[in-house]
């Protein structure tokens, strides 16, 4: 067999593979002699028919998030992971205040704030590009303002303002990009215990810094970074040039906001640009914003068709420890981002399908989440919310937790499209199916 082809289980399999073999010979059953890809669920329940397991060709299609990774991820968080370097790389270990914020409010309470904030960093971003398109006066004040109150409100409740990360940008995509990395790394910096002012600083480095994009041709920016040439590449990279420049004729600028900007493309191992740095060469706050850069990245690519689910999200930045960035930075950003953040959609292990409201921090792969439909896909007449700490059992005595994530919009079910019912209806509480 090849070293392509990856045996899995039916129940790991989901949409995006490309089933290579059965556990069968294909002429006892309906399927394509050849192979073929899973488009929907559906296909997954035919399979589930006549397999048990089925080796699906990596090469082809999308590899698996392997099931014993997340357990072992979501164990190791409990037990505790200490940092060792890469040889060669100097870093110290993160500190943190564990503990420091407590969740104020919930995030049904939070979110239509949340979304008015949301508005607000947008439209700030396209006023300060607007600004510099013009030779106007950088609008610094107005910036901060907005900056102060995103703080403020995530401190409160950070899944409000990540269940918002999923709702697709009717704008911008930079400017979309933007917002959702501050929010990832205000969270990150408020599960680190960083404080207030630091929180500020780290959030207004990452909204001023795309400034330096500006300065940059139009067709550039609209392609896919994978597309570039070598020269292209290394015309890019000059934004962050470009942004200091701007920014150190910018009054009200001090040394850990420019930092941020100088230093979020940085990588732990030195792949990273301007300048190469490496380990805690790179600022602390700029770490934060690094790491939470790459996942918006790769979760929210320009061209959509590419990005990953939340979970395959998280697995690819596990992979990277102690290369692009440094370990305890790794475990920390997964424990505050959570392996199925809020507004992820995912299929229980009774086949309905729910969406992820709130994390619990003890134990990332059983969240709270609210039912939005029943095994055969009918829409609940009201939203059931459940706690999967709980261990609830099912109608055949097992636990009932999530058997995978799902592509944002699967069965119509995306977090713009229940947005205003799923925070204006009422809840119920539900114990098992």
């Amino acid at each position: 067999m090849s070293m392509d082809q990856i045996k899995i289980d039916i129940e790991d399999l989901t949409t995006g593979m490309y089933v290579s073999r059965l556990d069968r010979p294909w002429i006892e059953t309906p399927f394509p002699l050849q192979g073929y890809y899973i488009k929907e669920l559906s296909d997954i329940s035919a399979l589930r028919q006549y397999c048990k397991h089925v080796y699906i060709d990596i090469r082809r299609g999308k590899s698996p998030v392997d099931p014993v990774f997340l357990q072992t991820l979501d164990s190791s968080f409990s037990n505790g992971i200490t940092n060792k370097s890469v040889k060669g790389v100097k870093s110290r270990k993160l500190k943190t205040k564990k503990g420091f914020y407590k969740y104020a409010t919930s995030p049904r309470k939070e979110v239509k704030n949340a979304h008015k904030m949301k508005e607000l960093a947008e439209l700030a971003i396209s006023y300060i590009d607007g600004a510099l398109a013009s030779h106007k006066k950088f609008p610094v004040k107005e910036t901060k303002k907005v900056v102060s109150l995103m703080v403020q409100n995530i401190i409160k409740n950070p899944d409000a303002f990540i269940w918002l990360n999923k709702i697709k940008d009717k704008d911008s995509h930079l400017y979309g990009h933007t917002v959702r990395t501050t929010i990832w790394a205000i969270s990150l910096g408020r599960h680190l215990g960083v404080s207030v002012d630091a929180l500020n600083n780290l959030a207004l480095g990452i909204m001023i810094s795309e400034v330096g994009k500006t300065k940059l041709p139009d067709s550039l920016l609209e392609k896919s970074q994978a597309d570039f040439s070598l020269e292209e590449l290394e015309l890019y990279q000059t934004h962050v040039m470009h942004a200091m420049e701007i920014l150190n004729e910018t009054d009200g600028m001090n040394n850990h906001v420019l930092g941020v900007v100088a230093s979020m493309h940085e990588k732990h191992d030195g792949s990273g640009y301007p300048q190469g740095l490496i380990g805690d060469q790179i600022p602390y706050l700029a770490k934060l914003a690094g790491i939470s850069g790459y996942y918006d990245e790769i979760t929210f690519p320009r061209n959509e068709e590419f990005g990953l689910s939340p979970t395959d999200g998280i697995a690819q930045i596990y992979r990277m420890i102690n290369q692009e960035f440094q370990k305890d930075l790794v475990e920390e950003f997964i424990q505050a981002t959570g392996i199925y953040p809020a507004g992820t959609l995912v299929e229980l292990s009774t086949s309905e399908t729910a969406m992820v409201i709130e994390q619990n921090p003890e134990r990332r792969l059983r969240p709270k989440v609210l039912l939005l439909l029943d095994a055969e896909k009918n829409r609940y007449k009201r939203f059931k919310l459940l706690d999967l700490m709980k261990k609830v059992k099912t109608v055949d005595g097992r636990y009932l937790e999530i058997a995978y994530s799902l592509p944002i919009g699967s069965y119509g079910a995306d977090p713009s499209s229940i947005y205003d019912t799923a925070f204006t209806s009422k809840w119920s509480f539900s114990k098992a199916s």
